[in-house]
């Protein structure tokens, strides 16, 4: 016996509204599940640092600047990240680093986060992208390298001879984190989606770079290369730029000019996010993960940011 057109589209409509009520369900379990698995990779990279730190008596540096040239946090740490076999190839004798900045390390990047493409082509060299940066304290990045305004409160900034803010500052141990590890932020995620951000790119300011170039796990190797490895707490947590290029003298301080717009631009590179709802994954100096809501005041963020600002503070 056949249907009726009648009980067809009750049938449809029933459908429908369990799918309707499903969808949400699926979503949720999705996002939780990006959620866990980003957690983990960041406890993952507190596992390898303090591997490192069993080493060689520090964690490791946010940029090695012994020389004039630089090494980031995270080549440091590819043979702590199950990466050892990559990092002899980097490290070898005429190695082509151009071919190999291009390579993806999943563990590396958030399933969660809107990367546009990854490597992107920056140039002629392509880089890998990474979702995640070392804590620098309360500020990692300056549009002017050299300013004073870097600070190296946090656990990664530049070692080394020709270091910033300070030539010769040296790589953080256990005992200087004097707050207490598990007070102190060591890893927390980027986000990559920002379309004030990527209006100015278009117009020219930044270089052009638009937000989802930023974040090469190389480093970028010029001034830049602390702002692909490391965040801060200078901004809250999902910071984005207020208001668009168009709109660029609505803004508060206006932004006039590319020198302008530095003001937002390093408060947008600095700043620590996700893609997952609500906040971002961190992994303390313990090694435990927490997940922090982008409401937390940014008195308490910048607390939990800085190793030995002597501060007395609860996790929320």
């Amino acid at each position: 016996m056949g249907f009726t057109m009648v009980e067809l589209l009750v049938v449809i409509t029933i459908i429908g509204m369990l799918t309707a009520l499903l969808l949400p369900a699926v979503q949720s379990a999705r996002e939780a599940g990006q959620r866990i698995q980003c957690a983990s990779q960041l406890r993952q990279l507190a596992m390898a640092a303090h591997n490192y730190h069993a080493a060689w008596n520090t964690f490791p540096p946010g940029v090695d600047h012994a020389t004039s040239n630089k090494t980031s946090l995270l080549v440091i740490m590819l043979p702590y990240i199950e990466n050892g076999a990559f990092y002899q190839q980097w490290i070898q004798p005429g190695a082509n680093r151009t071919a190999l900045a291009g390579t993806v390390l999943g563990g590396l990047v958030c399933p969660a986060d809107p990367i546009p493409k990854n490597p992107v082509n920056h140039g002629s060299t392509k880089y890998g992208l990474t979702s995640y940066g070392g804590c620098a304290g309360t500020r990692s990045f300056c549009s002017v390298t050299s300013s004073p305004d870097l600070k190296a409160d946090g656990v990664f900034f530049e070692v080394g001879a020709y270091s910033y803010p300070v030539n010769g500052q040296t790589a953080v141990s256990i005992a200087a984190i004097a707050d207490g590890t598990s007070q102190t932020l060591l890893f927390g995620e980027r986000n990559h989606d920002d379309a004030n951000f990527d209006s100015f790119s278009a117009a020219g300011w930044e270089k052009g770079q638009p937000l989802g170039e930023f974040g090469f796990w190389t480093g970028s190797c010029g001034g830049w290369d602390l702002a692909d490895v490391t965040l801060s707490s200078y901004a809250p947590i999902n910071y984005q730029v207020p208001l668009g290029y168009a709109d660029r003298a609505r803004l508060n301080p206006a932004a006039n000019s590319a020198t302008d717009f530095y003001f937002y631009a390093d408060l947008r590179l600095c700043a620590f996010g996700s893609g997952h709802p609500g906040g971002a994954n961190f992994a303390m100096a313990d090694a435990s993960g927490h997940f922090l809501s982008e409401n937390v005041d940014l008195a308490t963020l910048r607390a939990l940011s800085t190793r030995a600002g002597g501060e007395i503070v609860t996790l929320p």
